[in-house]
């Protein structure tokens, strides 16, 4: 059986997916924030798996409210 690769093209495109729900709902200075924080490693990224998205987003924005920058 074949195994896909999880490409760094796929992470980035799953990444702008999540982004745009966040974007809906958070105001913008959290937003902006946010999208800083999960697009600064992009660049340095050798799979999907190392793009910052899911859970890591959601920890982002908990983290935010308690009062914690990354």
């Amino acid at each position: 059986m074949e195994r896909k690769v999880f490409t760094v093209v796929d992470g980035v495109r799953i990444q702008a997916e999540q982004l745009s729900g966040w974007k809906k709902i958070l105001i913008p200075e959290v937003y902006i924030a946010l999208e800083e924080y999960a697009k600064r490693d992009n660049d340095k990224a050798e799979t999907g798996y190392d793009i910052c998205r899911g859970t890591s987003l959601d920890s982002y924005i908990v983290n935010y409210m308690l009062g914690y920058r990354l």
